[in-house]
């Protein structure tokens, strides 16, 4: 099958956690720019994150939808085929409020958007993206189907490596699919016992009966700030 090289790429404390107050620690600090640097080191043609972790980026944000507006052609919209690199957004239900199609924070190179959506994010929101000049694909009917999103971003955009920056849920749903070939987890010498906190895999309710996942030891490093970078293959990828 051609589909990009996946790499989940992802920033953890001992206890497994990715969020919570474990991150505003000065170790935790130390460990996230050597995130960033290894981040930049892969090179990938696009970064892709879930549904949640992009609403925190773009502010809670809500859609601006209008119900009246003329009906789109069925299928995926390419705004932009040539980027020097991709936001891929995961948003199943068409739930983000996107006001561009360049993805802009502090610190990161401008990338273009793409948002993975399935059938069931209305025709208004669809248009909204199209008005706004941001890419989609539809992968899936009533849930994100991962191999046919991995297929579309190398055919339509040419994309050829991707990192799963998080969250939990889509690095699991992502693995669980057969879709995710590597593992590259740092560790931050800190713990974060918030018992609500994001894990490094969650299980989302929209994915049925899934498997215990295995892993091969292909690297560990050692990292300033007392953190450790462990970089698995996925047996069953």
């Amino acid at each position: 099958m051609d589909r990009p090289k996946i790499i989940i790429h992802i920033l953890s404390a001992l206890d497994g956690k990715i969020t919570g107050p474990f991150m505003r620690l000065p170790s935790t600090g130390a460990v996230s720019e050597e995130y960033g640097r290894i981040r930049a080191e892969y090179q990938a043609d696009a970064w892709l994150y879930g549904t949640t972790t992009t609403k925190e980026f773009t502010g809670y944000r809500k859609p601006v939808l209008d119900e009246k507006a003329a009906a789109v052609p069925e299928g995926d919209f390419i705004a932009e085929a040539d980027a020097a690199l991709y936001y891929v957004s995961v948003d199943a239900f068409g739930e983000i409020g996107w006001e561009s199609g360049t993805f802009q924070k502090s610190g990161r190179p401008d990338a273009h958007v793409i948002e993975i959506l399935t059938e069931q994010a209305p025709a208004a929101y669809r248009a909204s993206l199209r008005e706004r000049g941001v890419s989609y694909i539809m992968a899936g009917t009533d849930a994100l189907d991962c191999k046919t999103a991995c297929e579309k971003l190398y055919r339509l955009f040419g994309i050829k490596t991707v990192l799963i920056c998080g969250g939990g849920t889509v690095n699991w749903t992502f693995l669980q699919q057969g879709m995710a070939d590597e593992l590259s987890l740092l560790l931050a010498p800190a713990a974060d016992g918030t018992p609500d906190s994001a894990a490094v895999f969650v299980q989302s309710p929209l994915l049925g009966q899934s498997c215990p996942a295995e892993f091969r030891l292909k690297g560990l490093e050692m990292l300033k700030g007392d953190g450790v970078r462990l970089v698995y293959t996925v047996k069953n990828a």
